[in-house]
């Protein structure tokens, strides 16, 4: 960046410790903001003109010009989208994006983006804007101008994290309570290299049928349902159901497990999470289940797959001292099992949410 620079922002990853399909629900969910970042150095300007390390795209435009590209810069654009819909106006900006946060790795780099933004543009220009009501509007962004139905977890984690803490997050009242981690632990994310080709239609048949569910037992949240209550269910959802009622369970069994630090018990939820996400919910496969069993036959505390399923990423939890030689274990026995694979992992620790730094 030039010397024009005036602002620094980095904001976080985040991984999902618990709390899977909970969230289209009003259930509960345990995420926690990474180390990983994105890093934003901009420096305020008539119009927007950023670009990416990670791409050769540059893109230039005017604010009040928000047509989408179908690109990454929709992110972008879609901030402004959303704060001109509310009444705000900010100007633009010159910047420059670089990541420690690699993107499509399951650790929510969208709405890292979108929170580099808005944190930007709410100091820059003055917004008044608090991490919640950034956090929200984030949401808008995703859901109405990029399109993609989402709840408010990941952007709430961005935003609000704090170091060596998880966030249980009540999606429905949007309360949340800081949820200390204890020392010495370190969370190894490891991606399957198997794309999530199912998700789209999957996800939407699953929120389908339990929102029909809860539907037809007159529930606004499935955080007042008991699986007693679900007896006359229709058996898929039932099934289904009975998973994110289980689940809803598991997140306040895990808040009081973390905070005890008792790391045995929360391994054990993390892995019954994962078998019945398996088993009742159809939404792992088999990639997903073998990394979940050798994590644990390897040590560790427990595991599950982290993020919708069908693909994607899960994570493990370890001892901090012996994360590094975990996950290469971990490694060679994946590319064995599955040797047209190509597996990452990355070792992350819950940070602070998204911070803004003014140059000069």
């Amino acid at each position: 960046m030039t010397r024009e620079s005036t602002y620094r922002v980095r904001s976080p990853g985040r991984v999902n410790l618990i709390g899977e399909h909970t969230d289209y629900t009003g259930g509960y969910v345990m995420p926690f903001a990474t180390d990983l970042h994105t890093e934003l150095e901009a420096a305020p300007s008539a119009a927007v003109e950023v670009a990416s390390d990670a791409v050769e795209t540059r893109y230039t435009f005017e604010t009040d010009t928000l047509e989408p590209d179908d690109d990454w810069i929709d992110y972008i654009k879609g901030c402004y989208a959303i704060l001109q819909d509310e009444g705000y106006d900010p100007g633009g900006f010159t910047g420059q994006l670089s990541a420690t946060l690699p993107l499509g790795s399951g650790l929510s780099s969208s709405a890292s983006l979108e929170l580099a933004v808005m944190a930007f543009l709410n100091d820059a220009y003055d917004l008044g804007l608090s991490r919640e009501r950034m956090a929200r509007l984030s949401q808008r962004v995703e859901n109405e101008y990029v399109g993609m139905s989402c709840g408010i977890m990941d952007q709430f984690a961005v935003a609000l994290g704090r170091d060596d803490h998880a966030l249980m997050i009540d999606t429905e009242t949007l309360e949340y309570e800081s949820v200390p981690i204890p020392e010495g632990i370190r969370v190894v994310v490891f991606h399957t290299g198997v794309s999530r080709e199912l998700v789209d239609s999957a996800y939407n048949q699953r929120r389908e049928t339990v929102e029909s569910a809860l539907e037809k037992l007159g529930a606004e949240s499935s955080k007042v349902v008991s699986e007693e209550d679900l007896e006359d269910l229709p058996a898929l959802e039932r099934e289904r159901l009975g998973f994110v009622v289980r689940e809803n369970e598991r997140v306040e069994q895990a808040k009081a497990a973390l905070s005890d630090g008792n790391l045995e018990r929360f391994g054990g939820l993390l892995l019954e999470a994962h078998r019945d996400i398996a088993e009742h919910y159809e939404a792992s496969c088999a990639e997903l289940d073998y990394v979940v069993e050798t994590a644990v036959e390897e040590g560790a505390y427990g595991a599950r797959l982290t993020g919708a399923g069908w693909g994607g990423a899960a994570i493990a939890v370890v001892d901090e001292d012996e994360a590094a030689s975990f996950a290469e274990s971990l490694t060679a026995a994946y590319r064995e099992e599955f040797p047209d694979l190509e597996p990452a992992t990355h070792l992350v620790t819950p940070s602070a949410g998204v911070r803004v730094e003014r140059l000069d």
